[in-house]
């Protein structure tokens, strides 16, 4: 029996002899990768990764009339809009639909059912307090809901109300905007230091991370340090706040935003011109009245066009009132931001296998056909045969998909094809 005890002993001692010089080995194997034979190992970095939805979050201190503006762009009462701060605790979020001249001529030629609109989710988080950096407030929960998404729509109040309570006691944009950014400065240097000190971070990853470390000290948004793509690519995992674009909604009452709208557009450039490392010239903004929108949204088309016309709205040449309305320009706005443009599938479809005309959100030269059938099903992708391209543009000049097929527009691509603006696409597959 004892002989028997020794022997497995014996063997138990080999086995852990044997475990502890394979760790040893692939632990000196590890340390002998320098951060330039990784990257060479994991080779040059691949595209942007598909998502199917595009984020916005609408973000702000609180009472300046971010759940209004959201519900003007929801179009309903979604969010509750009280006179307190911090009524807004959960996130809530509303797909907007992105304005299409496009989609509506396109299902009519197609004879589809129905048409869908590429949409843009916008999130309504949290008010941020002064600490929010540092948790205070609801900062943790309005921090990570703002992570997720892919810009930022900063809503600055400029009005005057006394019944409006006003977390400093006075309305001051300026000093407003600068508190937000701030605050989102300061969780990034956070966040970026914390990554830093962690020997996992090696490579382009701790060389553009030390590039943003050290614009952050100095008070500079990582946006303005105009990182080359493969350190952007680097850090993307981050989602940093002060990476992400952002454009301004200057919250303005009935009568500056309809008769004093030239005097609101002046002095919502100069406050951009007050705010540090932004510039009238660079920085994406508009005027926005989200109290006096949102009760609008509750109305019909034709009320809202008489309500706005009641109140003295001028429009220039080539101007309409959609062109006035938040949940056109807002939208429109983020897609030119984010560089999105729209393609479309449905004309070409036989009606007995779709009768559906959808408008696809992407980045240019970002989405192949074959990524393309994969947003549409599985199935479509792992059958694809061939894509059959044409511009919108052309296919409207005819009758039917058909009747362009016939005079030579449409032509055949394979699966590398890279998708470009305003193409409508008909993937065969089997």
């Amino acid at each position: 029996m004892l002989a028997g005890r020794q022997g497995r002993g014996t063997a138990l001692l080999l086995m852990l002899f044997a475990l502890i010089t394979k760790r040893s080995a692939a632990v000196s194997a590890a340390a002998a990768l320098t951060p330039r034979s990784v990257a060479a190992r994991r080779g040059p970095p691949p595209r942007a990764a598909l998502r199917m939805k595009v984020r916005v979050a609408v973000v702000g201190l609180p009472n300046v009339g971010k759940s209004s503006l959201f519900n003007a762009l929801a179009q309903k009462a979604l969010a509750q809009a009280s006179n307190f701060p911090f009524c807004t605790i959960e996130p809530n979020v509303a797909p907007v639909a992105v304005p299409d001249k496009l989609l509506a001529p396109l299902g009519a030629l197609a004879r589809s059912t129905r048409t869908v609109s590429a949409t843009v989710d916008w999130v309504d988080v949290a008010g941020l307090a002064k600490g929010a950096s540092r948790g205070e407030g609801l900062g943790n929960r309005f921090l990570a809901a703002v992570r997720e998404c892919d810009a930022i729509c900063h809503v600055v109040r400029t009005f005057e109300d006394v019944g409006t309570i006003h977390v400093d006691g006075k309305v001051d944009p300026v000093a407003d905007a600068e508190v937000v950014n701030l605050e989102l400065l300061l969780a990034d240097l956070s966040h970026v230091e914390r990554r830093l000190d962690k020997t996992t971070c090696v490579g382009e990853e701790r060389s553009a991370l030390e590039t943003v470390a050290q614009g952050l000290q100095q008070g500079i948004p990582a946006r303005a340090l105009n990182l080359s793509d493969t350190s952007a690519f680097a850090i993307k995992s981050m989602g940093l706040l002060t990476l992400k674009p952002m454009l301004y909604a200057f919250n303005v009452d009935e009568v500056d935003f309809s008769l004093g709208r030239q005097g609101a557009e002046a002095h919502a450039e100069s406050i951009l011109e007050s705010i540090q490392f932004c510039s009238p010239s660079t920085a994406t903004y508009t005027l926005v009245s989200a109290k006096a929108q949102a009760e609008l949204s509750l109305r019909s088309t034709a009320a809202q066009y008489e309500y706005l016309e009641s109140l003295g709205l001028e429009l220039s040449a080539g101007q309409q009132l959609d062109d006035f309305l938040c949940y056109n320009v807002l939208p429109a706005m983020v897609q030119r931001l984010l560089r999105l443009s729209l393609a479309y599938t449905g004309p070409g479809v036989p009606t007995e296998r779709s009768r559906t005309t959808r408008a696809h959100l992407f980045t240019e030269d970002t989405l192949s056909a074959v990524q393309l059938a994969g947003r549409i099903h599985g199935e479509i992708q792992r059958g694809f045969v061939c894509a059959e391209v044409v511009s919108a543009a052309t296919l409207l000049q005819h009758d039917s998909y058909c009747a362009s097929k016939d005079a030579g527009c449409i032509r055949t691509e394979g699966k590398e094809y890279m998708l470009q603006p305003e193409d409508v696409i008909m993937i065969k597959w089997k």
